[in-house]
């Protein structure tokens, strides 16, 4: 609740509106318009759905009135439960869901992250900076900030990317330019001399009665335990 009480009324004074100089406007925006008109629809569902569930709205929680345009009032949601839409589903919209960790306990909180198909970036803001990145290190994400956001975006030398639902593969950094090449396994003889033949018990036509044992050895000496 003390978290809730602080940052309401931060939510409540963003200033919402057109940015450009070229659409009349003085640029005292904080927040803009949606790209999609689409987006503002599955918004208001993950919303809906989530007030439905239990979750307490705050502020906002639907398209701005006041505006033409795309504009969907930045909107403050608590009481975030796992088997609501938005805490499984990409928002891509203003929103701020809030949801509380019983007993403040570290494991059930990654448990809650994880909990999610998605994994792109994640933050932990911790007093202590070992306690963050402990938490840190076990979520399942693409990248991990502690006591900061998106500063992985700016550091152009880190690979960029997600796990799950979030994609796979990376750009910038080495993996990046990694993914840009074309990776090929090569194989040759180290020895002079030396060639690879095919053993006789498995060499067609295959003598059954020594090719399945002489190939169940085989098996056995490359990827056994132990000898």
């Amino acid at each position: 609740q003390e978290f809730i009480d602080a940052i309401l009324p931060r939510v409540k004074a963003l200033r919402q509106g057109i940015p450009l100089a070229t659409c009349g406007a003085d640029g005292n925006v904080d927040c803009g318009a949606m790209v999609m008109e689409g987006q503002i629809g599955i918004v208001q569902e993950l919303v809906d759905d989530a007030v439905k569930k239990g979750a307490t709205l705050h502020c906002g929680g639907k398209r701005n009135p006041n505006l033409p345009g795309q504009f969907y009032e930045p909107t403050l949601l608590s009481g975030i439960t796992s088997d609501m839409r938005i805490a499984q589903e990409e928002v891509f919209g203003p929103i701020m869901a809030v949801a509380t960790v019983p007993g403040d306990d570290d494991e059930e909180c990654i448990r809650l992250v994880n909990n999610c198909s998605f994994g792109l970036g994640s933050s932990v803001y911790s007093g202590s900076q070992s306690r963050g990145m402990k938490i840190g290190r076990q979520i399942r994400s693409g990248m991990f900030t502690v006591n900061d956001f998106g500063v992985n975006y700016l550091i152009q030398s880190l690979p960029f990317g997600g796990v799950r639902e979030s994609g796979f593969g990376r750009f910038a950094g080495p993996e990046g330019l990694r993914a840009c090449c074309l990776e090929r396994s090569i194989v040759e003889d180290r020895i002079p001399g030396v060639r690879t033949t095919i053993p006789s018990p498995i060499d067609y036509p295959i003598k059954k009665e020594q090719g399945l044992p002489f190939g169940m050895a085989l098996i056995q000496l490359f990827y056994n335990e132990s000898i």
